[in-house]
């Protein structure tokens, strides 16, 4: 089994060729995304090896996930092909800078339908790395139930269990179940890696220590809290009650798309953690690969080889505080 296995939603992306309203543009160029497959591709450029559980409908824009998947050298053993629903998929325009628009076509899609059986031929011994979003989970009812379900064979192995809420107010049927769901999944998580606004929004705290509090206290291990522009901040509780606590700023970057920064700032804090980098050196590489990821306009066209985060390091500073 490899290093690291992660369960989501894949999505086919038509990227804008021009810069106009999506109702505008007449061209189009075919990409691929989805959070956790992002993470996946950032985890397999720098050299560790991930196995990726999905569904796809049994159509060309789920041959063409396939293939991607095969041509990163990402495990794709475990997409099944689903006859009675299609393969989802996103418009995204482009911009100057920050959001862009984005236009999902992935209600009932073939993701949405895997259930937990799809985890009984799947064996996670020698994985050590489990890593899930908020997004898979909020597709459905059986999705949900895959994802605790994959927690627990996790924790039989000794996994470590990396989440990311990155929540999507629009696929819950309310935001009450949505934080009540997201905290149950990040109670049975080991590290949490969520950003400060929606921290705030999951745990009803104001400051990036109490959001993390809320957490240790719940039994998490660690808790990362991405703080947008002005970098990161990690919290964690030891066996003898202390508490350490890191920060690090970000680095300066032009801003050209912010989708995907989360995903390669946890792809960044996975392999630095499999490494036992340090805390701050952990923080340090979830920026810059979330920095890198910015400076371009598609999920994860810019997610960087061991190199290219090397030359990054180099060329760019930190921002000053």
């Amino acid at each position: 089994m490899s290093e690291i296995i992660t369960i989501g939603e894949p999505m086919v992306m038509f990227l804008a060729d021009t810069k106009e309203h999506l109702s505008d543009v007449e061209h189009f160029t075919r990409l691929i995304a989805g959070a956790e497959l992002n993470v996946a591709m950032g985890l397999r450029r720098l050299g560790h090896t991930v196995t990726y559980i999905s569904q796809v409908g049994d159509d060309p824009f789920g041959q063409y996930v396939k293939k991607y998947l095969e041509n990163e050298n990402i495990d794709a053993r475990f997409v099944k092909t689903y006859k009675e629903a299609a393969t989802g998929f996103q418009f995204k325009n482009r911009t100057d800078e920050g959001d862009p628009e984005v236009l999902y076509f992935r209600k009932g899609a073939a993701a949405s339908k895997i259930t937990k059986d799809i985890l009984e031929e799947i064996s996670f011994s020698d994985a050590k790395v489990l890593h899930i979003t908020g997004i898979f989970p909020a597709l459905s009812e059986t999705t949900l139930e895959t994802i605790f379900k994959a927690i627990e064979k996790a924790h039989e192995q000794g996994m470590l269990v990396t989440f990311d809420p990155n929540p999507r107010p629009v696929l819950w049927e309310s935001q009450e179940k949505m934080i009540r769901v997201t905290n149950e999944l990040a109670f049975k998580s080991d590290i949490v890696l969520p950003g400060f606004r929606e921290g705030k929004l999951f745990t009803g705290k104001d400051t990036k220590e109490e959001i993390a509090d809320f957490y240790l206290k719940q039994g998490v291990k660690k808790v990362i809290i991405k703080m947008g522009t002005t970098g990161a901040y990690s919290r964690e509780k030891l066996e003898n009650g202390q508490v350490k606590e890191f920060e690090c700023p970000s680095f300066e970057v032009p801003v050209v798309d912010t989708v995907g920064a989360g995903d390669g700032f946890a792809a960044g804090v996975i392999s630095a953690t499999l490494e036992d980098l340090d805390d701050i050196k952990i923080l340090e590489r979830g920026n810059a690969i979330g920095g890198i990821q910015v400076m371009n306009l598609s999920d994860n066209e810019g997610l960087p080889t061991f190199e290219e985060l090397d030359n990054f390091l180099k060329n760019y500073k930190r921002k000053v505080s």
